[in-house]
């Protein structure tokens, strides 16, 4: 973490300034310049709540003082009292967040490890293709985006978080599993940060990006137009909002995925893992081979993963979603990606005369 963005973060339960402490620093470079980074150290808030940086990465979810204990403990002497503090005052909310985020943290902590940021695509897109594709989704040029702040809600690898900061945006990617600590670790950008967040209660102040985008992420959460809610909160403005979301898709291959899903995703997932190395990845790569996509094991076995794996996998109609941003006095949304599995738009916060 840099320290510089201390000034944009808030406790996401109580949108308070928060007091840092750190317990070390490192110099990192980034192309030819280097900066100081903390790698270990305390986000502390008015209401009590804590929230560590490991490994370089805030960690600022409710529950991760618990998570993060054994770390706390070394640098805080009085984490004892302030942990069961916490607990008697917070204990429902707290609670609510280690519920819902277990399986999620897991299924896509475990999917996101299997990437190889050297050789694998994201999703059949390479980095610069996934930067192309960017632009058309959100209908903007480059030009329009220097200075500007933007957040990828849940960015899973951060390839693209990383890759949309050469633009000129301030680039923050957000995510619930530790696939963000992959993503810290590989990013070669100065003007890009990581945070472990829960992005229905985002770590900073409300109506502060230019930018949200979110793809094929709020569709797995418990709620998916309560998530879409929450995020929207956080957009300037006059600032775009951008989401991708799978539809409803009428077919009998469609029906079975999701009838197995409902029997897969309750695996351990070392053995869902075996499952699909070993019986659905080397047939999809025949498939996919003899319609000439070029894709190798580990990208075959991150789509099984994001399939079959997810606790929640909701769908949507591009009606259905257009209301969500017309309630929230966003312009009517446009439509700019309409493909086989899902659709894409964006819309701008109306700005209040």
């Amino acid at each position: 973490m840099q320290q510089s963005i201390l000034q944009y973060l808030r406790c996401p339960v109580s949108q308070e300034p928060l007091e840092l402490k750190i317990y070390e620093e490192n110099e990192r470079s980034y192309n030819d310049e280097t900066v100081k980074e903390i790698t270990a150290g305390l986000l502390s808030s008015p209401n009590g709540f804590i929230y560590p940086i490991v490994n370089g990465v805030p960690r600022m979810q409710m529950e991760s003082f618990l998570e993060f204990g054994d770390f706390i403990k070394k640098h805080h002497d009085n984490y004892k009292d302030v942990k069961s503090d916490l607990q008697k005052r917070f204990g429902f909310i707290i609670k609510q967040g280690v519920k819902k985020h277990r399986k999620v943290k897991q299924s896509f902590g475990m999917e996101w490890s299997i990437f190889d940021y050297d050789k694998d695509k994201t999703w059949i897109f390479g980095r610069d293709e996934r930067k192309e594709r960017f632009l058309k989704e959100i209908n903007a040029n480059t030009e329009d985006l220097k200075g500007k702040f933007s957040i990828d809600v849940g960015c899973g690898n951060g390839v693209l978080t990383s890759a949309i900061s050469e633009f000129g945006l301030i680039s923050f990617g957000i995510d619930v599993s530790d696939s963000i600590e992959r993503a810290y670790e590989n990013n070669t950008q100065l003007n890009v940060h990581y945070i472990q967040a829960d992005l229905q209660n985002l770590p900073f102040q409300t109506q502060f990006f230019d930018l949200i985008y979110s793809s094929g992420v709020i569709h797995h959460t418990n709620n998916t137009e309560l998530s879409f809610s929450c995020i929207a909160e956080f957009i300037k403005p006059a600032g775009k909002l951008y989401v991708w979301l799978y539809h409803p898709i009428d077919n009998l291959k469609h029906h079975a995925l999701n009838r197995l899903r409902s029997f897969t995703n309750k695996l351990p997932l070392k053995i869902q893992y075996l499952l699909y190395l070993i019986f659905l990845v080397p047939q999809a790569l025949v498939k996919a081979r003899l319609k000439g996509i070029k894709r190798n094991w580990r990208e075959q076995l991150i789509n099984f993963f994001d399939v079959l794996s997810p606790e929640f996998r909701f769908e949507h109609t591009i009606e259905e979603v257009e209301t969500w941003y017309l309630k929230r006095e966003f312009t009517k949304p446009e439509v700019t990606i309409n493909e086989y599995y899902g659709f894409g738009l964006h819309g701008t916060k109306r700005t209040k005369n």
